[in-house]
């Protein structure tokens, strides 16, 4: 190998480690927004829905979910702002606006200071990125290494699971309780196009567990209500885990809360001239 064809391959590799942080900070700072609504009390199938709703986010959509998550100061912001900017660059002109520093001998050494240089401003903000994650790691008690385990088990970075957005109308075909462990029950949506959906902190979330017949067990007195058409799914919610679904314009409804003690999720499906059913 030639003293150029190392310096050329320098470049790429300092470009590559360049590119492998920004995207590090990127999905650091997307997973930030994920790990926060553990706040809420979610369930793993609800963390994996957000991960897939927040991957499909262009960075300036991220930031607004930062700046709502309000756990950076005006400085780490600025620092957040400048990062995009040079993100942006790399990803889709630095090659073009380098062409002549990359294709000039005397000048490829520039290529690498500021690659380098890069390199470090990155490394400085990923370090505030994982200080912030760690912080909700440790509040929210999230066993980490148990993940990670669990992932290296598999063999293979498992794929990002997918799933369905919700319309603001939809039908229910079939509603019942379902025995997910010997003392908790959970409402079992099941919807026109024949997926699963439960109950969440803000409205429902798709379940992709199996659906086993004998743990189903029925609400008594809404066979003759279904289907449900122009469901909604997603109430306006002032408190997590406090809601109500409408499930029919005329008054039928769902009604969800927490006993802010114990924790325990409560259902309760109310009609309009009947007590809880």
């Amino acid at each position: 190998m030639t003293e150029q064809e190392h310096i050329i391959r320098e470049i790429f590799a300092y470009y590559g480690r360049t590119m492998y942080l920004a995207q590090t900070i990127e999905k650091g700072l997307m997973n930030l927004v994920v790990i926060s609504h553990h706040m809420h009390g979610i369930t793993k199938t609800r963390y994996d829905e957000i991960l897939h709703e927040k991957s499909g986010l262009t960075f300036g959509q991220l930031k607004r979910d930062l700046k709502e998550l309000d756990c950076f100061l005006d400085s780490e912001m600025d620092l957040i702002e400048t990062f995009h900017e040079k993100r942006d660059f790399l990803a889709h002109s630095y090659w073009w606006e380098r062409a002549v520093e990359f294709y000039d001998e005397k000048l490829q050494h520039k290529l690498l200071i500021e690659l380098d240089n890069l390199t470090v401003s990155f490394e400085n903000l990923n370090e505030i990125i994982e200080r912030k994650s760690n912080d909700f790691i440790k509040e929210h008690n999230i066993d980490l290494d148990k993940i990670m385990e669990e992932m290296i088990a598999q063999g293979q970075t498992p794929p990002l699971e997918s799933f369905r957005e919700l319309k603001k109308n939809e039908k229910v075909i079939s509603l019942f309780q379902y025995k997910i462990t010997e003392n908790i029950m959970i409402p079992i949506f099941e919807l026109e196009d024949n997926t699963f959906w439960t109950i969440c902190e803000i409205g429902l979330t798709q379940y992709k567990s199996e659906i086993i017949l004998d743990k189903k067990l029925k609400f008594k007195g809404i066979d003759d209500i279904l289907p449900i058409n122009q469901f909604n799914p997603r109430p306006k919610v002032q408190n997590h885990w406090n809601y109500e679904l409408d499930l029919k314009k005329k008054g039928l409804k769902m009604i969800v809360s927490r006993d802010s003690t114990e924790g325990i999720i409560r259902c309760d499906i109310k009609k309009p001239d009947a007590n809880s059913v």
